[in-house]
């Protein structure tokens, strides 16, 4: 199997933030989503994390940066992972750049799933 084949099949977030600001996959790891294909949609817009992980996905910075504000104001456990990702990238600009390698395999098959119209869950 050619190393880029792999490299398709297998994500490694510390690998990607290594490429970007290492400071970033601690606070990431917390909070990215991997497999959104698989969770219904209207629990995805339910929940704060998952939506913020699915504007990621879909390129939509403006949301996901509104989305982590909100969040990083709670009184929650994940909140700090928030706090510490705006104190790293207040703009989210490497986070958005980290996020497309890292969603651009659950992308491909979010595609091919809406295509055939399979149900995911």
């Amino acid at each position: 199997m050619s190393s880029s084949n792999l490299n398709e099949r297998y994500i490694d977030l510390e690998q990607i933030c290594n490429e970007y600001d290492i400071r970033l996959f601690k606070p990431l790891s917390w909070i990215l989503i991997l497999n959104l294909q698989l969770i219904p949609e209207e629990d995805i817009q339910n929940d704060p994390k998952l939506k913020f992980s699915y504007a990621l996905l879909e390129d939509n910075k403006e949301e996901a940066l509104k989305i982590a504000n909100e969040l990083k104001e709670k009184d929650t456990t994940i909140s700090k992972f928030f706090q510490q990702l705006l104190e790293f990238d207040p703009g989210l600009k490497t986070t958005l750049e980290i996020s497309k390698k890292f969603f651009d395999f659950s992308k491909r098959r979010i595609e091919f799933i809406r295509e055939h119209g399979i149900k995911a869950y």
